[in-house]
């Protein structure tokens, strides 16, 4: 305990002080009451966000895409300026969590290239990173397609999981198997990486990691029933590590239930995300879409687990991400009203989008 206390101890106030500089709710109340877009502009001028995107958000028409990679660079920066605190033992992982930004760019230009974003916008999405990954990314980027991009990757893991994910790319004509495809050459590596972490470290880093794959997974067998993907497809797509808190016989009864009200039930009754069960099934009770809102209410189940990071001495590395986590939903929600007071819509239609941090 006392090594783990001189080891994390800097990390400790480091991120125990940035995380109460996090908007309140308080605060997204007063945001999303700005009577327009201009009275909005002027109460971010008195946050911290002035100097990150003031000088776009004044304009008249403002380019939303400079704002977005603004505030997306933002993250990265103060993520790798926070870095330098991660002791020796802990360095590997993070280090390998960190590939999840490079990763990022390559999805966005996998999106583009196969036509389900604007390519020319892509190039403004890209974090700007090291000069290796920059490098990287800009040779990804000149791409003629798909097959091209991934013929271009340097890491031959990334690759190779990416070719065989081509025939089911190729048969749907959706891009969504490569993006599971990095996604599970990530997880992967990362459960790898975690194996290796001792005590608190990995006790926490699973429940944090773990739940994100839990929710990953639910949402992969939920959206894949709406279109009617088989169940061999489905397995596929699964990020099936020892990190992932639903076990095997659980996600088989999961991909097998008949409709979405007993998947919904399933959840609720016989799973450690039984929140969003219930939260799902008031869907069906209101006549919404099944998973309308989904992503909200998973990001705050994930948001409650991550808080309780802070709660008590945080001697480990799992306050590193779970902070970035928490900065990762703030920035989020300042988008939502960004664009819901360039859009004129009301107060409570964008409190009704907010993830409370």
């Amino acid at each position: 305990m006392i090594r783990d206390a001189q080891e994390y101890g800097s990390l400790n106030v480091h991120m125990r002080s940035q995380r109460t500089d996090l908007f309140s709710a308080g605060t997204y109340n007063l945001l999303a009451s700005a009577t327009d877009y201009e009275n909005l502009t002027q109460m971010l001028s008195n946050t911290r966000y002035n100097d990150i995107i003031g000088t776009e958000m004044e304009k008249k028409y403002p380019n939303l895409l400079v704002v977005d990679r603004r505030l997306s660079q933002h993250f990265v920066d103060q993520y790798n300026i926070f870095r330098k605190f991660i002791p020796k033992r802990a360095k590997e992982f993070i280090d390998l969590l960190s590939r999840s930004y490079f990763l990022n760019n390559v999805k966005i230009i996998l999106a583009a290239l196969h036509g389900a974003s604007d390519y020319e916008e892509a190039q403004e999405m890209l974090l700007n990173l090291t000069p290796v990954e920059n490098e990287e990314t800009e040779h990804l980027y000149k791409a003629q397609n798909v097959e091209d991009m991934i013929s271009r990757l340097t890491d031959e893991k990334l690759r190779e999981s990416l070719e065989n994910a081509l025939g089911e790319y190729r048969f749907l004509d959706l891009v969504y198997p490569l993006i599971i495809a990095v996604d599970q050459y990530f997880y992967e590596h990362l459960s790898k990486e975690m194996s290796k972490l001792k005590g608190e470290d990995r006790t926490k880093i699973k429940m944090l990691t773990g739940s994100r794959i839990g929710i990953q997974n639910i949402e992969i067998i939920l959206r894949s029933k709406l279109f009617n993907i088989v169940p061999g497809m489905i397995r596929k797509w699964l990020i099936a590590t020892k990190m992932c808190p639903l076990k095997e016989d659980f996600r088989e009864k999961l991909i097998n239930t008949p409709d979405m009200e007993t998947a919904f039930n399933l959840l609720k009754e016989a799973s450690s995300f039984s929140e969003l069960g219930v939260r799902l099934l008031e869907n069906l009770e209101k006549d919404k879409p099944p998973l309308d809102n989904f992503d909200r209410y998973a990001d705050q189940i994930l948001i409650h687990r991550t808080n309780s990071i802070f709660r008590g001495a945080s001697f480990n590395v799992s306050i590193f991400p779970a902070f970035f986590f928490l900065k990762e939903m703030e920035i989020r929600n300042l988008r939502v009203i960004i664009l819901g007071k360039l859009h004129k819509r009301s107060t409570n239609e964008i409190l009704e989008k907010i993830v409370l941090v």
